[in-house]
């Protein structure tokens, strides 16, 4: 999970669990007039070993472009390559350095569209621009410590994006963790859900549990609207704001906790304190141990499709799976993936038109993009 690599203390925190709001509604469904859709695999990018224009090295971002080219940021490599819808290669754009376009630790894309694209890599100054010929256009914001973590870009010029800020408060310091529109600033021009917990550095394992590995969200570019799902015991939950930040109601339905596997959570284990420990470089004054929570969250995924429809992943499940909403929070169908096996919050999609791709972030043999298609 790339984002992870690059915790430092000030980078540590994203949105925990928010307040329901009194507009909450469940959204209801008839079963009977679900639509049950299969989105098949075919074909992929990345191989193990060869032509290096194929070879990944950490899948940081991916995207769809607007003439339907597939650009792959990837955080080893400290580059973007562009290819085909079929996966044939094009080019690639920057490379790791010092120098101006160069980048150093590239952590997320942002696809402004109109054959631009943005980084977010604080490592080399902040948030670069470049188009997708290759050219470097410069810094669009200077930023070198606490960073945002995934923007999603709801127009030519803003992003919604996790943040987080630190207050002393006596003689402890108090952390605030938001979810919130930019507009290429530090400052928020709206937040969508925010909380405040004291900064512990004796718990850092289990206040990366409770706030990093259980928050998910989503922004649809046409209407603005914000969908976010942070941790809520054992509950199907998703809150939903409009671009000014009005609560906009809350999607729910019935849901049976899964229990993980004792291997689950040993593995879960210790890749969170792994990544801890090497994103804090192993530093002596934090505690890295967690206690993994004993049940799948029963969303691990939330992505814009076609039509405004919100595509909530579910957890739990042997094979990637989502449940389809429209944007009036009605449940209108259900994906299965069969050929994903590997469900959770290591999956991350980009959807376009009619395209749709697919990574895994922890992936069990090597780095690819997979393009997808609706059955």
């Amino acid at each position: 999970m790339k984002k992870y690599i690059y915790l430092m203390a000030g980078l540590l925190f994203c949105v925990a669990c928010g307040e329901n709001n009194e507009t909450a509604q469940t959204a209801g469904s008839n079963e009977e007039s679900l639509a049950d859709y299969t989105v098949s695999v075919t074909d992929s990018i990345g191989i193990e070993m060869g032509d290096s224009a194929y070879v990944f090295g950490a899948i940081a971002d991916a995207e769809i472009l607007d003439d339907g080219n597939i650009i792959v940021l990837d955080g080893t490599y400290c580059n973007m390559r562009i290819f085909t819808p079929e996966g044939e290669y094009i080019r690639t754009i920057s490379s790791r350095g010092s120098g101006p376009g160069e980048l150093s630790n590239p952590m997320d894309m942002l696809n402004w569209g109109g054959g631009v694209i943005g980084v977010v890599d604080p490592f080399s100054g902040g948030v670069h621009r470049y188009t997708t010929e290759g050219e470097w256009l410069g810094l669009d914001l200077e930023l070198t410590h606490n960073s945002f973590f995934d923007p999603l870009v709801v127009s030519d010029s803003t992003f919604v994006a996790f943040k987080s800020r630190f207050d002393q408060d006596g003689d402890g310091v108090t952390a605030t963790a938001f979810v919130s529109l930019f507009s290429l600033s530090i400052e928020p021009k709206a937040t969508y859900w925010q909380k405040s917990f004291p900064w512990d550095p004796a718990n850092m394992g289990n206040l990366a549990l409770e706030v990093i590995f259980s928050n998910f969200y989503a922004a649809d570019p046409e209407s603005g609207r914000v969908y976010v799902s942070p941790f809520h015991g054992d509950g199907y939950s998703i809150l939903c704001f409009e671009a000014d930040g009005t609560p906009a109601g809350e999607i729910t339905q019935d849901y049976s906790p899964v229990p993980k596997t004792d291997e689950e959570i040993q593995s879960e284990k210790e890749f969170i304190e792994f990544f801890l420990r090497a994103g804090e470089g192993n530093n002596p004054n934090l505690n890295y141990t967690c206690d993994p929570w004993a049940n799948h969250f029963a969303v691990t995924g939330l992505f814009i499709g076609e039509d405004g429809n919100l595509w909530a992943m579910r957890g739990g499940t042997e094979t990637v799976t989502f449940d389809i909403w429209n944007p009036n929070r009605e449940l209108i169908g259900t994906a299965e993936m069969p050929e994903l096996i590997h469900g959770g919050n290591s999956w991350k999609f980009s959807f376009s038109n009619n395209q749709i791709i697919a990574w895994a972030e922890n992936a069990e043999d090597f780095q690819k993009i997979y393009m997808l298609e609706i059955l």
